[in-house]
């Protein structure tokens, strides 16, 4: 079947790229060249410094949304630890192809900070795409329609007074099937969220594109929740152009290693985070120093006694 030229029009319009930021600083900046390498120039949303907090950030950008066209299509992302990695001329045909007005970015970790969290992780839809690892959303990236995205940042349980955005958005999706897809196979966005210390097995670059080794997607941008420095330095170690990098501290170090500790059974099993990564820090970093201490402490006492 012929494409409508209405279709095609949408297809090569690019979208707008918006993002919230209470104030100017290095992961702007990097964030800002990275849009600049393809004549880009993002939309801010400034929130105020200091920071007013989650809920009234998403409020503020949908006080942005509102204003636009209900169809045009709009790049919602993080900026302090985002970078956009690929030429986005594909990326509307690309999001696009999900059939959805919205698609949100994923992560193996479950974020709810709400009451029965163990229990709201169980009634989750399953991971829907090539890997069982990238289960539950992400609220940092989402593309869609700005109309679209209006109505479910209008429709976020802000009375609940929980300023988590992400906790929010993950309960609109459960509340509301069929109205977003998510991006299970990092087709446009990436994320390093519960996978510091992965990033060289589960990323390649193949010439042309950064490429998700299990997966396969391509993705458009890479997100650093919580940025861990020596993790994004991994990965635009791999890229073939340069951005500005922010210097790794001796703290993201040490915590590289711990992620390392945590991740490994995620990727091992292709499973989720959550509640993996969970175990497995609390009997790596909790029960196991503690059974070490107790032993150590036991045999002391046997020595003096």
């Amino acid at each position: 079947m012929c494409e409508t030229e209405e279709t095609a029009a949408v297809r090569a319009k690019p979208p707008r790229f918006i993002t919230a930021a209470s104030h100017e600083g290095p992961g702007l900046d990097r964030y800002r060249a990275s849009l600049a390498r393809f004549g880009i120039v993002p939309d801010i949303v400034w929130t105020g410094h200091p920071y007013p907090g989650h809920a009234a950030r998403a409020r503020l950008v949908l006080e942005r949304l509102r204003t636009l066209p209900e169809d045009e299509i709009v790049v919602h992302t993080d900026c302090f630890d985002v970078v956009l990695i690929r030429d986005p001329a594909e990326l509307v045909a690309r999001f696009l192809a999900f059939g959805a007005p919205i698609v949100i970015s994923t992560e193996p970790g479950f974020t709810w900070k709400l009451p029965a969290r163990l229990r709201a992780s169980r009634s989750y839809p399953k991971a829907g795409g090539k890997s069982g690892m990238y289960r539950y959303l992400n609220a940092g990236c989402y593309v869609g329609e700005a109309g679209a995205l209006a109505a479910m940042l209008s429709e976020l349980d802000y009375a609940s007074a929980v300023d988590c955005d992400q906790s929010l958005l993950n309960k609109w999706f459960m509340e509301n099937p069929g109205r977003a897809a998510l991006d299970y196979d990092q087709e446009i966005f990436a994320s390093s969220a519960c996978q510091s210390g992965l990033e060289r097995k589960l990323y390649r670059f193949d010439g042309a594109h950064l490429v998700n080794t299990r997966t396969g997607g391509k993705p458009f941008f890479f997100h650093f929740p919580a940025e861990n420095r020596l993790c994004t330095k991994h990965v635009l170690d791999m890229l073939p152009f340069e951005l500005p990098r922010l210097p790794v501290r001796s703290r993201d170090r040490r915590k590289y290693i711990l992620n390392v500790i945590e991740s490994r059974p995620t990727f091992w099993f292709d499973r989720p985070a959550y509640p993996l990564e969970d175990v497995v820090g609390l009997l790596a970093f909790r029960l196991l120093p503690a059974g070490l201490l107790a032993g150590l402490g036991y045999l002391a006492w046997r020595a003096i006694s």
